[in-house]
């Protein structure tokens, strides 16, 4: 067997140049804390690695209708949109949408047959908590956690009865609205959120700076759906948690701007169900989990005579443990089992993958050190991966300044549609392997009334058997279809700083952050005009995000601005864009009622752009909305 070759030439410069550096003496934060027998493996496997943790008052108070636009309004993350309600992907660290993996409540939602979901089907109302972890997270959730993993959760059940809603309506015909109830007694409670999305999305662009506006065309949204939550407690420590969570699209994909007229449409129908049971004993936890995932896709382009209706069904479950040894080692396994089945008329007929995995790690915390392994063998369909492992350690060497690193083996299948799809899919595909390894440094403190964190990040991967699509070449292929290139070389730099101040009525939030990307293709691929050294397609360089938050009493006022560097498409470079969003609320009533009424604007300053080509984006957008919250105590 082929193994990748791992090289460790990670360069690390920090530099600091706030003067509350050189004044911190105090409060200080603890980064390095004891283990907790109930630690998730989401923050075990974050140890030694690079995380972004979106604000959970910005998924509640702020009014992004999907986790697209969560990401693009929290992170530096290059978001890839095909426009307003369409299709958005991302690929973190220089990777495609099939290199992250999507968590919900620990269970991978992730279509089987493409490898991806689609971000704009992701309702914020359906999220409380949202997280970007960065690296290879392979040895803890398998195949595909290649750039990195984006989990979403619910919290738990209130335990006091509450009813809120909200309704936006602006400009291109949007009016979004969602309702959540929670209610029961003490030992069973519920959770019901329903939401409706539309838009006409009629917004005007220009092809180019020489020709006038024209207003997009056959591009209506219509999504709906609904989260029923139970939750029971038998005990102080036992939980059992089911979930429902159905979802309905309808949505016009409009034309590109070269062509004249589309009648494509798509239908989109997703059930997610899981049920979860978790026992924490003072040094011992287990938790089992039962997932069944059902999503149709039923395409239709009567312009070209084509349909087509996808559906795949996955049925997975997983146990794990987590011991204890003494307050300083942690020890967790577990055993993990998925089926899916996929049918599609460009499939032969009982088309089905079955994967199961084993997986443990082991954490030690000792003085000013915090230590993690994990390791991961999976089968699917009978072949073996290599064994996956990830080793990790974070060192706290001086008050407030916490060195992280880690090394991790990457490993990634090739999709259902990589080898079944008809015409195109290449069943002699091989998986997907590589190493990656990093290295960074954060630092904390509070100075009176301010509290500031920044953190620095450099890593190196290395992949070989890249899984790519490729459009038809003359004496190559006559249909796009998926080959193996031979490496991709990915390497990086990410810097993070927040700040806070809080004086009586007033609160100021800043934050920014800076990726530098590059994502190599280390074979010429001449038939297809690739040279050794290029940028991978739809990867800009540079990505850069800026955040700040102003509070003064029940008022607030927010800007974001996001800037991406110039990138190359399939068929035409994209242009480096600047692109500010911003907006008002204030806060009525207090006790048992309490409403927020909000404005923003999108876009703020209208720039023609486009992240994929011959896509245009929307320019200024203009909403306007208020939420109601009512609680009887």
């Amino acid at each position: 067997m082929h193994e990748a070759r791992l090289t460790i030439s990670v360069g690390i410069i920090y530099l600091i140049t706030s003067p509350s550096f050189l004044q911190a003496q105090t409060d200080s934060t603890v980064l390095l804390q004891q283990i907790e027998v109930t630690a998730e493996r989401i923050e075990l496997t974050d140890i030694g690695k690079h995380t972004d943790q979106i604000d959970t008052t910005y998924i509640s108070h702020r009014h992004a209708s999907n986790l697209a636009s969560l990401l693009t309004m929290n992170t530096p993350l290059f978001v890839r949109s095909y426009g307003a309600g369409t299709l958005a992907t991302v690929g973190i660290r220089g990777g495609n949408a099939s290199h992250t993996q999507i968590i919900w409540n620990g269970i991978p939602i992730r279509n089987p047959m493409i490898g991806l979901i689609d971000l704009a089907l992701l309702p914020s109302a359906f999220i409380d908590q949202a997280a970007v972890h960065y690296g290879g997270h392979g040895a803890a959730f398998g195949s595909g956690a290649v750039g990195g993993l984006i989990s979403l959760s619910n919290n738990p059940v209130s335990l006091s009865d509450q009813l809120s809603f909200q309704f936006v309506g602006g400009s291109w015909g949007r009016r979004d609205g969602h309702v959540r109830i929670d209610y029961g007694l003490k030992k069973i409670r519920f959770s019901s959120r329903f939401f409706s999305q539309s838009a006409d999305n009629n917004y005007r662009y220009r092809i180019n700076k020489d020709l006038p506006e024209k207003n997009q065309v056959h591009h209506h949204l219509l999504s709906q759906g609904i989260l029923q939550e139970i939750s029971w407690r038998p005990a102080d420590n036992q939980s059992l948690t089911a979930r429902i969570w159905f979802q309905y699209a309808d949505r016009e994909i409009p034309p590109t701007s070269t062509q004249n007229a589309s009648q494509a449409a798509q239908q989109d129908e997703h059930l997610r169900a899981s049920i979860q049971y978790h026992y924490h004993g003072h040094k011992f936890h287990w938790q089992i989990k039962t997932a069944w995932l059902d999503e149709n896709i039923d395409y239709q382009d009567t312009l070209i005579l084509l349909f087509t209706e996808n559906r795949f069904k996955t049925w997975l479950t997983e146990l794990e443990t987590s011991f204890g040894i003494n307050k300083n080692i942690l020890v967790t396994g577990g055993i993990n089992t998925e089926i899916s089945s996929a049918e599609s008329a460009n499939y032969l007929a009982g088309t089905k993958r079955g994967q199961s995995a084993l997986f443990s790690s082991a954490s030690l915390y000792a003085g000013d050190w915090l230590w993690r392994i994990q390791m991961r063998e999976e089968v699917s369909d009978g072949v073996w991966s290599p064994l996956l492992v990830d080793f990790a350690a974070e060192w706290k060497f001086l008050r407030n300044l916490t060195f992280k690193s880690s090394v991790s083996r990457n490993y990634r299948i090739p999709t259902l549609n990589d080898l079944h799809w008809r015409p195109g899919g290449n069943p002699s595909l091989l998986p997907e392997k590589g190493w990656t390894i990093e290295g960074g440094v954060s630092w904390s403190s509070r100075v009176r009334a301010t509290q500031w964190s920044s953190s620095l990040t450099a890593y190196s991967r290395h992949i070989d058997q890249w899984i790519m699509w490729m459009p038809p070449v003359k004496d190559v292929s006559l249909f796009w279809s998926p080959i193996n290139i031979a490496q991709v070389y990915s390497r990086g730099i990410e810097f993070r700083q927040n700040a806070k101040w809080i004086k009586d009525q007033w609160k100021l939030d800043l934050k920014t952050g800076l990726d530098f990307t590059w994502s190599t293709f280390e074979t010429p691929l001449e038939k297809f005009n690739i040279e050794k050294g290029d940028q991978l397609f739809y990867t800009p360089v540079e990505n850069v995000f800026g955040g700040l938050t102003l509070t003064y009493g029940q008022f607030t006022g927010w800007y974001n601005h996001n800037f991406f560097g110039s990138s190359i498409g399939i068929n035409d470079p994209l242009d480096a864009a600047n692109i500010g969003s911003g907006g008002l609320s204030v806060d009525i009533g207090k006790g048992l009622v309490k409403c927020t009424i909000f404005a923003q604007i999108e876009n703020l300053w209208n720039v023609p752009y486009r992240i994929i080509e011959r896509r245009p984006m929307p320019g200024r957008t203009i909403s306007i909305g208020a939420r109601f919250a009512f609680s009887p105590g």
